[in-house]
């Protein structure tokens, strides 16, 4: 049953437009829909979510900087938002992932006009970038 839910709610973030906003306040929901690993050498791929191990779907709450990972079969995992900016149309995030065996910084970029999102994950070994929709106030 959860498993339906977050992909009903996975297939609505790609399908709706996010109210407009002059500020970034209040919740957005966030799915990806592309994810490339890259490499060096031999450089990026295209890679499904259950490879990199990431939740289909992502909480940004803006007024509290806390991004929540909504993990299959697993507990909610709060990541703060250490950076917060906004420029334009654009809010560009920044955060340390908690994994002590890898550690990893994220960033990101969501448009809140169109509702696109482009993120990158680095760790010591590879990079990850994401793409991906949001949807405000889910």
């Amino acid at each position: 049953m959860r498993s339906i839910f977050k992909a009903g709610l996975g297939l609505l973030c790609l399908f709706t437009m996010p109210a407009a906003a002059s500020a970034a306040e209040g919740t957005f929901m966030c799915a990806f829909t592309d994810i490339f690993e890259c490499v060096d050498v031999a450089g990026c791929k295209r890679v499904p979510n259950d490879y990199v191990n990431l939740p289909p779907v992502l909480k940004l709450d803006f007024d509290k900087k806390v991004m929540t990972s909504d993990d299959l079969e697993q507990d909610p995992t709060n990541i703060d938002i250490k950076d917060m900016v906004e420029t334009g149309d654009l809010v560009l995030l920044h955060g340390i992932g908690r994994n002590e065996i890898s550690p990893r910084s994220f960033s990101a970029a969501i448009s809140m006009k169109t509702g696109k999102f482009h993120a990158g994950i680095t760790t010591g070994d590879a990079t990850l970038a994401l793409v991906g929709d949001c949807v405000d106030g889910l």
